[in-house]
């Protein structure tokens, strides 16, 4: 397990950047909420001024978010155990955030010299307080189904509870394997769906070290629970867990902020796209509908993040019933590797031929994008079945979730081999940053012009 690549954290929980985004934009509707109520108050209360300057409103916004956001990662106000534990606790931390981002946006205010309206301050105050409050009950009951969505898997027996915790505290599903070798641990991997896996301290010291490098060729995070451990890595990250101390090691820094960057810039690029381009969106579905049987889109699963599975949608370009079709052309498959693709594939419309070329067949995706099940920019998702038989360090490309575009598509898309299609993803997640995303982004355009590998 290389020294270098390892950068660790603690708490990649996607569940927790989901409700601090919903706590964000809960902010942003208590002001445009307070601003709207302070208009109509205007002439009904004495003394209250004039509505002020809309610049006045949306620099408020500016200045009391960020803080707000901070305050609130410091004080855990977005932690499972802290939106599923006492209401007493939940309703103190609401309160201090908001003590927090109120000092914060003062000093802000007065350092900057900025005159705003006090009235609109104090009403945003209480309207974004009652508005938290009243969303944590719907949060609270949200969290309780979305828990067990991801699974940890938890090698070697587990006594005194530690599965609860587990379970309870990181939101977890949890699957035991009782055989902790190297091999069967791969084995399982190889299956797909796991999250995480935990060493319990059942666990001998001797074999943790070869557990992590099958953890780290894949690129799933380990956590260990054992107090010490001279494994020839440099210090990791510790998290109690209920009354168990982990050591986190992690490949990927998944929980850097700019992750959260990608995810929000994702969602919101990818629905004004949809509003923009839904002219477009409907013509091409008229059209398929109309040139060939079936329906306008084509839903199959693939292997997301982790390998999870997800319906990935596509405007349909071949006839209807091509997938069952696909056994009897594998012997015409051009590309190496677990993977199937025909350069003049029988099965492809003369319309989705066109689609293909010009990679608008893609578009129903940004859908996959808003929902959170693909990213624009990441490794291409592959059918369940390829994604299954992945192996070995190939598997550490779901540990990014899959994109529209990537290094692939700007690449050469099928002119490549698979393994240079597989050494591309690797090194897209190794060396992943926005700077990357954003030079594949302007390199896509220029590639779907040129349609390079693309049939």
């Amino acid at each position: 397990m290389p020294t270098r690549s390892h950068a660790l954290v603690s708490s990649d929980r996607p569940l927790e950047r989901a409700i601090l985004l919903q706590d964000l934009a809960v902010l942003v509707v208590a002001l445009l909420v307070s601003a709207w109520a302070r208009d109509a108050l205007v002439g009904r209360v004495p003394g209250l001024k004039p509505a002020p300057p809309q610049g006045q409103t949306l620099l408020l916004l500016l200045a009391f978010v960020p803080t707000w956001g901070i305050g609130a990662h410091r004080n855990g106000l977005h932690r499972l155990d802290t939106i599923d534990g006492p209401r007493w606790e939940l309703v103190r931390r609401v309160l201090l955030t908001h003590l927090w981002g109120t000092f914060a946006l003062a000093l802000i205010l007065f350092a900057a010299q900025a005159p705003l309206n006090r009235s609109l301050i104090a009403l945003f105050l209480v309207t974004s307080t009652a508005l938290l409050l009243l969303v944590k009950v719907p949060q609270r009951h949200w969290l309780r189904r979305a828990q067990g969505r991801a699974l940890a898997l938890v090698l070697g027996s587990q006594r005194g509870g530690r599965q609860g915790e587990i379970e309870h505290l990181r939101g977890r599903r949890v699957e035991v394997l009782e055989e902790w070798t190297a091999v069967a641990l791969r084995s399982r991997l190889q299956a797909g769906g796991v999250d995480e896996v935990v060493v319990s301290p059942t666990v001998p010291r001797e074999s943790v070290r070869p557990l992590l490098d099958v953890c780290d060729d894949v690129g799933v995070p380990a956590l260990v629970a054992i107090e010490r451990m001279d494994l020839g890595l440099p210090p990791p990250q510790a998290e109690v867990v209920g009354r168990t101390l982990f050591l986190t090691y992690r490949r990927l820094q998944t929980g850097r902020p700019a992750l959260m960057v990608k995810a929000v810039g994702d969602r919101l690029t990818a629905a004004l796209g949809l509003v923009l381009l839904a002219p477009l969106l409907l013509l091409v579905a008229l059209l398929v509908r109309l040139t060939s049987r079936g329906p306008a889109l084509f839903v199959q699963q693939r292997g997301g993040l982790n390998g999870h599975a997800f319906p990935m949608f596509k405007f349909r370009t071949m006839r209807e019933g091509a997938e069952a079709e696909r056994e009897s052309l594998m012997a015409e498959n051009e590309m190496d590797g677990p993977v199937f693709k025909i350069a003049r594939d029988p099965r492809v419309t003369p319309l989705g031929s066109v689609l293909r070329r010009t990679s608008l067949d893609e578009l129903p995706q940004l859908l996959n994008v808003v929902a959170g099940h693909m990213s624009l920019v990441g490794p291409r998702p592959l059918p369940v079945v390829e994604t299954r038989e992945l192996t070995g360090s190939h598997r550490r490309r779901l540990s990014m979730r899959p994109g529209i575009t990537g290094l692939w598509q700007v690449s050469g898309r099928n002119d490549l081999s698979f393994a240079e299609w597989m050494a591309l993803d690797l090194q897209y997640v190794d060396d992943w940053s926005l700077g990357l995303d954003l030079a594949i982004l302007l390199r896509t355009l220029p590639a779907l012009v040129t349609s390079r590998g693309a049939y």
